[in-house]
């Protein structure tokens, strides 16, 4: 016998507006990407910023019932005090059109880009710079009637991580104690956000869980990856209610909030080996070996994992949904097997008494998965990136008729599921 979700349980898919919409001029990922300090340019994109009716169009007739987008900031505000009010008007349509097909919006407010002349005043790095952010969301909450879920931030810690401390990504700082400035002026952001939009829209931040296992089973390992799964996944999520930011070196004080749910981006597990410098156990943390088979992106599949990452951030008593989970492949039948055998754990998860209200997919489309560039293919959709023409692989309709029928069939376990997880 199959297994069956509840009615109002949403089935989605999730994009980023600098991944797929194409010629976002005016932020800091466009800017290093003209001056070749990141290898691929994302130019056109999937050309969404025009190709958008159509894109809605299919992902209604493919049966989804959710879609997670992000607003880009730099589109509203492509200048200081300078707002784009075409740009404030597509991201309206955009909305209305979603709410007429009859697929649910949910909206992120920061997806790792900001506006090129706000990074050169400092950015998040300078708590003054946030009366910047409080005047962007004030502009957007006109445009989000009908609009249920709004987060605030994706991926906070990857986004301090990345850019301010290995300096992988913009604005490429090497930086502890700029890290955790920012991190904790992401807090006051949120909580200035929360207190601007909560008594119109359910808000709330979305958070990647990657699963900490310890290399070994040596007491210091453990110990390392316990360390390792508080400093990245939970101290954030903690100090949203604590006022109290723990960062490595010290401890920041920032407004007491709240959320109204959370967003957990799960993709896979990572292995923790004890080190003598607090930063480095983590940084050096390597993706775990869980499976024979590895994704483009070069992680292991542990399904298991988004099961565990739901148990843990469940100690928050909010509801919980899986705002991103995919696999980059050119298999479309691992795709499938992916899938399946995740959302048997989240399935397992709501048999459990957990509160889970809907899953969305990374991505509806193939896209510019940032450093990596176009390669990466996460997509239901295929994109031809020379046409941008569409082509909704298989994954996509076995997908689709999950999301109508809020059912797994007893012949898609069988064929890709896991027994008993």
């Amino acid at each position: 016998m199959g297994i069956k979700f509840f009615d109002e349980f949403i089935f989605g898919t999730a994009t980023s507006s600098h991944q797929i919409e194409g010629n976002n001029k005016w932020n800091d990922w466009w800017y290093y990407e003209q001056m070749d300090k990141l290898p691929y340019k994302s130019n056109k994109a999937c050309n969404h910023w025009e190709l958008y009716k159509e894109d809605i169009i299919l992902m209604h007739s493919l049966g989804y019932d959710g879609y997670r987008f992000s607003i880009e900031w730099s589109r509203i505000f492509p200048e200081e005090e300078k707002i784009n009010e075409n740009a404030l008007n597509r991201y309206r349509e955009i909305i209305e059109l979603l709410l007429k097909s009859g697929i649910t919006p949910n909206v992120t407010l920061h997806h790792f880009t900001s506006p090129l002349w706000f990074m050169r005043r400092g950015g998040f790095a300078k708590e003054e710079n946030l009366k910047y952010w409080e005047q962007y969301v004030e502009t957007v909450v006109g445009i989000l009637k009908g609009v249920k879920l709004v987060a605030t931030f994706n991926e906070p810690m990857v986004y301090v991580m990345m850019g301010y401390l290995t300096a992988y990504w913009p604005p490429f700082v090497k930086s502890p104690f700029k890290a955790f400035k920012v991190a904790a002026n992401l807090l006051k952001a949120h909580a200035l956000a929360y207190e601007i939009l909560s008594s119109r829209l359910k808000v709330g931040i979305v958070k990647n869980i990657p699963i900490m296992l310890a290399a070994s089973d040596m007491k210091r390992d453990k110990k390392a990856a316990e360390k390792a799964d508080n400093l990245f996944n939970w101290n954030f999520l903690d100090a949203i209610w604590s006022g109290k930011f723990r960062g490595v070196l010290s401890t920041y004080t920032v407004p007491e909030s709240d959320v109204d749910f959370i967003g957990v981006n799960y993709y896979t597990a990572s292995e923790v080996k004890y080190s003598w410098n607090p930063l480095k156990f983590f940084f050096d943390a390597r993706l775990a070996e869980l499976s024979e088979r590895k994704t483009q992106m070069g992680w292991s599949v542990y399904p298991r994992g988004i099961y565990e990452a739901i148990v843990k951030v469940s100690r928050y008593e909010r509801p919980i949904y899986i705002t991103e989970n995919g696999i980059a492949t050119l298999d479309d039948e691992w795709r499938k097997e992916f899938i399946i055998q995740h959302l048997q754990y989240v399935h397992k998860a709501i048999e459990e008494g957990y509160n889970v209200n809907g899953y969305f997919y990374w991505s509806l489309m193939d896209n510019y998965e940032w450093r990596e560039g176009f390669a990466p293919r996460f997509g239901l959709i295929e994109v031809d990136y020379t046409t941008f023409k569409r082509k909704p692989r298989e994954s996509a309709y076995v997908y689709g008729e999950i999301a109508q029928k809020k059912e797994i069939s007893d012949e898609l376990i069988r064929k890709y599921g896991l027994k008993g997880p």
